[in-house]
């Protein structure tokens, strides 16, 4: 979807517009850079947030509505951001430069670990 909303100036401005006077700052959906930490983290959250506008502008461009994604397939985005952003936030805070010991490493896994686990047991029922 950020592909085809991104690839002509009309419909990216368009999109624009649609969020005028609605937010602060309008943006656009991002592409997935898979060189960068986090890119896909990123391009999801992003797409969560601006959900309803996207869907208000495929009301304009319905040639793209095939690349809408189905109730289950965002219901998984959802289900990766609940795994995803506790790792990105140890990740970010594992990259400070200062402070950080093996035992506070370990301790990181562990709460990961941790959270996987809570994951897998509530997608499981449990």
């Amino acid at each position: 979807m950020s592909i085809a909303i991104g690839a002509s100036p009309q419909r990216r401005q368009h999109f624009i517009e649609i969020q005028n006077d609605r937010v602060k700052i309008p943006t656009t959906l991002l592409y997935d850079v898979k060189t960068q930490c986090n890119s896909t983290l990123n391009r999801l959250e992003r797409s969560v947030r601006l959900l309803g506008f996207t869907k208000e502008w495929l009301q304009t461009y319905p040639e793209f509505s095939p690349l809408w994604s189905t109730p289950e397939e965002w219901r998984q985005v959802e289900y990766i951001l609940e795994v995803l952003q506790p790792i990105a936030f140890w990740t970010l805070w594992m990259s400070k430069t200062r402070g950080i010991t093996i035992h506070r490493i370990f301790q990181i896994y562990q709460d990961i670990f941790e959270h996987l686990e809570m994951q897998i047991a509530v997608t499981n029922g449990d």
